[in-house]
């Protein structure tokens, strides 16, 4: 049998228990607290920084080099007579190239060649070569000193090169350089052929006494130029290989060409 209790009592039983309540406190806390949270500052490890990544650097605009142009210095030349500003202009170009074009003699002297040139025996030869040039120096005003490395080839009855090293002595102080800008040369100089010219090996039956392929290259030379443009020549060359009178193997004389050429001065 159940007991059952008056409503004073169960009131009673009541008000107990929420005093009881009461007096406990609040309930516990139960939220959770990490370790780090619960060490005492002294004790907690410091905090360890993330690395920080420094931004790339952004190249600025590329800027190209200017080109390197090689630019000849501009001279004020407008003070100088037509044939100095002629001289100047020329010798500022120390380089030049030239191209040329000859018929040899067979036979003839040089000093009978110049004198009369129909005398001798044309075309035995057709001769076609250059030659390169540098300008080392003016002196005394009208004259200059150049050296030449040029070679050729004998076309026709020779068949052979023909190749020098020489300097040249030039001259250009004429009184008509004003209009036409005219130099005369003369070179002297090693001459070296691979086959003899006929003039100097003679025949089968008579040949030659005194051979050389070396021989001194003595060639005179005229040019002819606008004096507003002497960097544009056209030159005439007597090409003779020397033997200087008997120097050279006891060779009198050699073979004579006659050219002409164009030059240009750079």
């Amino acid at each position: 049998m159940i007991a059952e209790f008056s409503r004073p009592a169960r009131l009673a039983s009541l008000a107990v228990a929420a005093f009881l309540l009461v007096a406990g406190g609040p309930p516990p806390d139960r939220s959770v607290t990490t370790r780090q949270q619960a060490l005492p500052p002294s004790a907690a490890p410091a905090p360890v920084a993330a690395p920080v990544s420094e931004p790339a650097p952004v190249p600025g605009p590329v800027t190209p080099p200017p080109a390197a142009t090689a630019q000849r210095p501009v001279m004020d030349l407008t003070h100088l007579s037509p044939a100095d500003r002629a001289r100047a202009l020329a010798d500022a170009r120390p380089w030049s190239a030239t191209l040329f074009l000859g018929s040899s003699v067979a036979d003839g002297y040089l000093r009978e060649l110049i004198v009369q040139p129909w005398s001798g025996s044309w075309g035995d030869d057709t001769l076609v070569g250059g030659a390169v040039q540098y300008r080392v120096a003016r002196f005394w005003r009208f004259f200059m000193l150049d050296l030449e490395a040029g070679g050729a080839y004998r076309f026709g009855d020779t068949e052979g090169g023909e190749f020098w090293a020489v300097a040249y002595l030039r001259y250009d102080g004429f009184p008509w350089t004003n209009y036409v800008y005219t130099t005369v040369g003369l070179s002297m100089g090693p001459d070296f052929v691979t086959r003899l010219p006929r003039v100097e090996r003679g025949t089968d039956a008579r040949p030659e006494e005194n051979q050389s392929a070396w021989l001194n290259f003595f060639s005179p030379e005229i040019t002819f130029a606008l004096p507003d443009y002497p960097q544009y020549e056209v030159a005439l060359r007597y090409m003779h290989r020397s033997g200087i009178f008997g120097t050279y193997n006891g060779v009198y004389e050699g073979a004579n060409t006659f050219a002409v050429g164009f030059r240009y001065r750079f």
